[in-house]
């Protein structure tokens, strides 16, 4: 094989230029290397991503096997006496549930980011903490489960409204619910 000239190469037209004059053996062994070292950081690339995507993947809950965290929220009351509950984990489930039935359905949630937002509004509020048990005939809630420990608060009665703030976050919870039909 004949060796090229930079110069050489490019009167040419040659778009690749794997030799010099002064260094034949260093250039060619360049190119191979970074060659090499292309296909092993793509290898590395593609095994680390798979790792990622493995661990990411979301866990699926039942109906009977719940997670330690999840809010809970509905209504009921009335001439019947049925409650209707939804319950909202953080990965984006959503169940239903009515008194009158034994069986909890799973409707399509939320995306987990959506879900999160809720969560973290609920804390902020202090519902976990919060005493306020003032159901009426008719009555909105929201139950809320935190490692263990859970807390509900209710109203209804036309004496002691609750705060506009949790009124705020059970709209757009019952908001999610009806969507999700």
């Amino acid at each position: 094989m004949k060796y090229f000239t930079l110069r050489a190469a490019l009167q040419q037209g040659s778009p690749y230029v794997f030799y010099d004059m002064a260094r034949p053996f260093y250039t060619f062994a360049i190119h191979h290397l970074t060659i090499r070292m292309k296909y092993r950081f793509l290898s590395v690339t593609l095994l680390c991503a798979a790792a990622l995507f493995s661990q990411c993947k979301q866990t699926r809950y039942t109906a009977d096997n719940l997670p330690d965290e999840y809010l809970r929220f509905g209504n009921g009351g009335g001439f019947t006496g049925v409650e209707t509950a939804y319950t909202l984990l953080e990965n984006g489930q959503l169940f239903k549930t009515v008194s009158k039935s034994p069986e909890t359905l799973e409707i399509t949630g939320c995306d987990r980011k959506s879900a999160k937002k809720l969560f973290e509004k609920a804390e902020a509020l202090g519902l976990e903490k919060l005493d306020f048990m003032y159901p009426g005939n008719m009555y909105g809630f929201i139950e809320i489960l935190d490692d263990g420990k859970t807390n509900r608060i209710a109203w209804g009665d036309r004496e002691h409204p609750a705060d506009e703030n949790i009124m705020n976050l059970y709209s757009q919870l019952m908001e999610l619910a009806a969507q999700k039909k």
